[in-house]
């Protein structure tokens, strides 16, 4: 068994989770809760970490994605441009959830003072030109391989602008809606793994 420790909020445990779905390892994994020792596991303290049945652990998101890839497949293309293509996708997805994160953070973590506006500006016009690109993009993400990293990591990253209510993305964006609408149809795991708070 794989030992993911979580908390079902967290945006990059979800891509972990729906990873695991799409790639067959989510029969596999007992989850257990980030109130456990986790800097024993993750210096950095941060979660998802998974530990193999080999007692190895894993992090972050990326990383165990990509272990999740190579002993299960289906959610890195091996190799050229289509691979390309999904990392840079990926890495955009990340990038939003990034930014997503920090914005709820400089909230939670001000200490009862008031966040820096221009924090704030910096995170947001990221979350809105990355969605304003992602509008006119999207209908050109083909996925060869049914759901890959990519489309795991923007719904990850929709689902977690809605839950933690950080950016209203569907306004002006029909795109996007429509694809995460298919998405939440069709992508296994999906409806199991929508954020809730701890």
């Amino acid at each position: 068994m794989y030992k993911l420790t979580f908390s079902p909020a967290s945006p990059y445990v979800r891509k972990v989770m729906l990873a695991a779905f799409r790639s067959g390892f989510d029969k596999q994994l007992e989850l257990l809760t980030d109130d456990n020792d986790i800097r024993s596991q993750n210096p950095l303290g941060k979660i998802p970490i998974v530990e193999k049945p080999d007692g190895d652990c894993l992090f972050d998101s990326r990383v165990i994605i990509d272990h999740f890839n190579r002993e299960g497949g289906g959610l890195i293309p091996t190799s050229g441009k289509d691979r390309d293509i999904v990392l840079t996708r990926s890495a955009l997805a990340e990038g939003i959830i990034d930014a997503s994160l920090l914005v709820v953070y400089s909230d939670r973590y001000a200490g009862g003072e008031v966040p820096s506006k221009m924090w704030l500006d910096l995170q947001i016009g990221k979350i809105d030109k990355s969605l304003d690109f992602l509008e006119l993009d999207i209908v050109n993400w083909s996925d060869p391989l049914g759901f890959d990293a990519a489309n795991i990591g923007l719904a990850s990253a929709l689902g977690y602008l809605t839950f933690r209510n950080v950016r209203d993305w569907k306004t002006n964006r029909p795109n996007i809606q429509k694809w995460y609408e298919d998405v939440a149809l069709k992508l296994p795991g999906f409806n199991e793994t929508i954020p809730v708070s701890p």
